[in-house]
This record gives structure tokens, sequence and C-alpha cells, in this order.
């Protein structure tokens, strides 16, 4: 959680310097994640089965800190933990939960190549064999045909965690298709050209936000990825998804006057009772921060 709540502070522009309102919290919680390495470069405890996640999204934060500050403190951890994510590769293809552990998925892949391409944004070394086993996997679980990306089967539906697949239906939500898609664009694949791309898109586009409680369709881990993909993807794609991003969004932050809860998100979706409201709040957050936290990958117009 200390990873993405410093994402949605960099990607807002806070950073460790000077005395802004946000400078003490940027500051602890990267000595916290720097403190917290291993000498493998691996971020945070390994108690927890999904504890790789953690880590690509510590390490996502750290290098994107380094390329904000270019401070000389944050390069080395950023390093470190982008050597552990080569290390941590599945031979010739992606990653999953366990370091070489043989088996693939598209979601943590999805993390571990934004982190990737922040470091090599930021100037560190990236082992460029990974960008290829990315890039091969994500073919592997697209569907041909319609372009829906599986999470570990081609073609199929999100995971979801036990227990929790009635309450939020998997095919009311495009997750691991919008990975895929921003996954294909950060390795170079041009959204203007790209078949798979523009088929994703128009899967996004039959699920799109709306905050409704009770029909199961909140899946803030989708609107991230989607609102990412899909401000690259621009023109008609990005300018009806966005409208209806913002308001299923704004409208849905506690407002003033409530207490702890003031300016965050309710925790509701699949993914809610593990990340609680600081992952829905910092997701919300990061949806959106889109417009000014990466620019389009090929210059395309708004």
């Amino acid at each position: 959680m200390t990873g993405l709540a410093l994402l949605a502070f960099l990607g807002a522009g806070y950073t460790d310097r000077g005395d802004g309102k946000f400078t003490r919290n940027v500051r602890a919680g990267l000595r916290y994640l720097i403190r917290s390495q291993d000498e493998e470069g691996c971020f945070g405890m390994r108690s927890s089965q999904h504890f790789i996640y953690s880590h690509a999204i510590a390490a996502l934060a750290m290098s994107e800190a380094y390329w904000m500050t270019r401070n000389p403190r944050y390069k080395r951890p950023a390093q470190e933990a982008l050597n552990f994510i080569s290390r941590s590769r599945n031979p010739y293809l992606a990653w999953r939960y366990e370091p070489r552990g043989g088996e693939n998925d598209t979601s943590v892949t999805g993390w571990m190549v934004m982190a990737l391409k922040s470091g090599k944004f930021a100037g560190l070394e990236i082992d460029p064999d990974a960008f290829d086993g990315a890039r091969q996997w994500i073919d592997k679980m697209t569907d041909p045909e319609f372009g829906q990306v599986g999470y570990n089967m081609p073609g199929g539906t999100p995971a979801r965690p036990e227990g929790l697949q009635d309450r939020f239906p998997p095919e009311k939500s495009q997750s691991m298709t919008a990975v895929g898609m921003l996954t294909r664009i950060f390795l170079g694949e041009d959204p203007r050209t790209s078949v798979a791309i523009r088929k994703g898109a128009r899967l996004c586009l039959e699920c799109p936000p709306v905050w409704n409680p009770d029909d199961g369709s909140i899946d803030m881990y989708y609107w991230y990825y989607a609102t990412l993909a899909l401000f690259q993807v621009g023109d008609d794609s990005w300018r009806q998804w966005n409208k209806a991003m913002v308001p299923a969004i704004v409208r849905s932050q506690h407002p003033e006057g409530q207490g702890s809860r003031t300016g965050s998100w309710d925790p509701i979706g699949p993914w809610g009772p593990d990340g609680g409201r600081v992952y829905s709040t910092a997701c919300m957050v990061m949806c959106l921060e889109v417009y000014y936290r990466y620019d389009r990958v090929f210059g395309l117009g708004r």
C-alpha cells in the first residue's frame, strides 16, 4: 500500500523536495521502502502469496521517484529492485507469484512491465529480454478474434478472490484486456495500427465505469488500467471512456465533513477487501491524474 500511495502523490507532482504540502509524506514513504528492501533487491516481506505484486508496485514508485528527482539516494534501490524483477522472470516468458516459479499471469506481468518501463525512462539498466518475454505472453493470452486478454488462459476472464465471483462477476470487467493493451503500447505497439489494441478498446468501452455498488461492476483495478490504456489510444475511444470515468469517480468521493473518510473512496470491488481504503483511494486518484501522468507514447491527438 505504501507503493500505491506514493504513486498517487508522485503522479500529482509531489516529491520529497521543498516544503510542499505532502513532502514529508513522500519522503517518509520512500525511506520506508528503502528500509524494507532485502539483500536481493526485493521490497517488503515475502510472507504473503502475493508479495511479488507489492514489490512491483514499490519498484515502480521508486523508479518514478528517481526519474522525477534524480536524487542519487533512490538510484541504487530502484536499480536493485529492477534487477530483482529481471531475475524473477520465468525463462523465456513472464512473471507470476514466485520468482522463476514456472507459471505466468497477465496481472503480475503488467505491473512488472510498468516498473521496467519507468526504470528505462529514468535511465536505469533494463534487461531487454524481459520485454520480449512479456510481449510473447500477452500475445499468447489474447483471443485473436475478439481481442480479449486472459489472466492465465487465452481469452479468459479476470481472476476473482475466492467467494467473490458471484458478487463481482468476472464478465463485468475487462481488466486483463486493459493490462494487455497498456503492455502492448509500452512495448512499442502503435494503437493507431494495432488490431489487438483496437479490439481491446472496443471491449473496454462495452464495460464503462459506473458507480453502482449493487450490480458487481465496480472494479477499480480495471478502471485504473483501462484509463491508462485508453488515454494512450486517444481519439473517440478515450473521449467515450473519459466521459463515463470522470463522473463515476468524482461523484463517489467522500466530501468534506466525513471525518477520516473525507476525500477517500469506499473500497468496493473484488480487491477492496484486500487493499482497503488506501488501495481504492490511490487507484481513483491515479485515474484522475492520467491527463498529466504519462505523455502519450505516440503523440496522439487529445
